[in-house]
């Protein structure tokens, strides 16, 4: 142990910057096939002391629990060690790869994980074998990454099992969380099943591929964001969801009168908030107050409401008609959004939005000019 760690200290002390990219490159592929063998002789070493029953000896009631509290591990990868260590010893091709570093820990994950005993034994009942079919998903390991490895792996659950994988289909829990962080950007996290992902990827890839204007910029990611916006905005614009208290649901935000007429840049306003987000600048204050619906709230000089007028639509259906036959596009310098990607906006509430060609653009007043939207 002590050579290991010698070893690993010299490369920790490496002077990366003067090595040339042929040897950062071949260091780089020393280190990975170096990193599987690690990974392969902790698992095979986790697999004795769960089989010797070792954890006992600090209180554990298990591996997987003394993994967690002594080498704060993960509880999944906690979990998945244990297992692929147990599962291995069936499948003598794939821990061999392992060992060998020709395939990573998650390679050998996602074998074991599918190579449960009730399979193993109906695919025995079949005249399967159980050493072929370890040598060629080892065979496929070595030459694919992980996620094509999963793919041939579930075609053989497919055949050896197809009614067992109905468990796994049934798994349709759905997971999505939003937090609003302290830098003003809105955290995204989830998971959805297999048929809700499709859903979700099929709408998402409609909107980024139906309508991208020539020489986008943007990532596929950028471009997936701007969709997921515009999925939210045609939603909340067709008028389908339920109502929330008694009204349609909708972006509520909140500014300064003075504020919001004043012309963009000028010094001493202070922005508008969102109902949800938060604070935001008064540009984007002024650009969501395109085409919307304007509440006037009087207030006190405590703050307290003292008069709360009705809404009143910035534009109507007639003047929209007008301005699209007027200026048939977007009329901001070298824009040409076609104008359902734009909203229209009263003198004062000023700006060029954008969103990749894909959510709404902007349609200025009558006396205006039309603007394409960021959404």
């Amino acid at each position: 142990m002590s050579e290991l760690r010698s070893a690993l200290d010299e490369l920790a002390a490496l002077e990366l910057g003067e090595l040339s990219e042929d040897t950062l490159l071949d260091l780089v592929g020393e280190l990975s096939v170096t990193a599987n063998r690690v990974a392969a002789v902790l698992t095979s070493v986790v697999r004795a002391a769960d089989r010797r029953e070792a954890y006992r000896r600090d209180g554990a009631v298990s591996m997987k629990a003394w993994l967690r509290g002594s080498c704060r591990m993960a509880p999944e990868e906690a979990t998945a060690t244990v297992s692929t260590g147990r599962r291995l010893e069936q499948l003598p091709g794939t821990a061999a790869a392992f060992a060998a570093g020709e395939i990573g820990a998650t390679h050998a994950r996602v074998i074991t994980k599918a190579m449960t005993p009730g399979r193993i034994a109906k695919a025995a009942e079949a005249g399967i074998d159980l050493g072929e079919t370890d040598a060629i998903l080892a065979a496929l390991a070595r030459a694919t990454a992980p996620h094509e490895t999963a793919r041939g792996v579930k075609a053989w659950v497919a055949g050896v099992d197809p009614d067992g994988t109905l468990d796994d289909a049934a798994d349709v829990r759905r997971r999505f969380t939003m937090a609003s962080g302290m830098d003003g950007r809105v955290h995204l996290r989830g998971e959805l099943d297999a048929v809700g992902g499709e859903y979700l990827h099929a709408a998402l890839a409609a909107l980024m591929s139906g309508d991208r204007p020539a020489g986008d910029p943007r990532s596929h990611a950028e471009r997936q964001g701007d969709a997921l916006v515009a999925l939210a905005r045609a939603a909340l614009d067709a008028g389908g969801l339920p109502t929330v208290r008694g009204e349609r649901p909708h972006v509520r935000v909140t500014i300064d009168l003075v504020a919001l007429c004043a012309e963009r840049g000028a010094a001493g306003f202070a922005g508008g908030s969102l109902a949800w987000a938060g604070p935001i600048n008064p540009e984007t204050a002024r650009r969501l107050a395109c085409d919307a619906g304007v509440s006037r709230v009087l207030t006190g000089p405590s703050g307290l409401p003292l008069d709360v007028g009705r809404e009143q639509r910035t534009s109507t259906a007639g003047i929209r008609r007008a301005i699209e036959v007027r200026d048939e596009h977007c009329v901001f310098a070298g824009c040409d959004a076609p104008p359902e990607w734009c909203d229209v906006s009263l003198p004062g509430f000023r700006g060029h939005r954008h969103s990749g060609g894909i959510a709404t653009g902007g349609v200025s007043s009558w006396a205006g000019s039309t603007r394409r939207s960021s959404g």
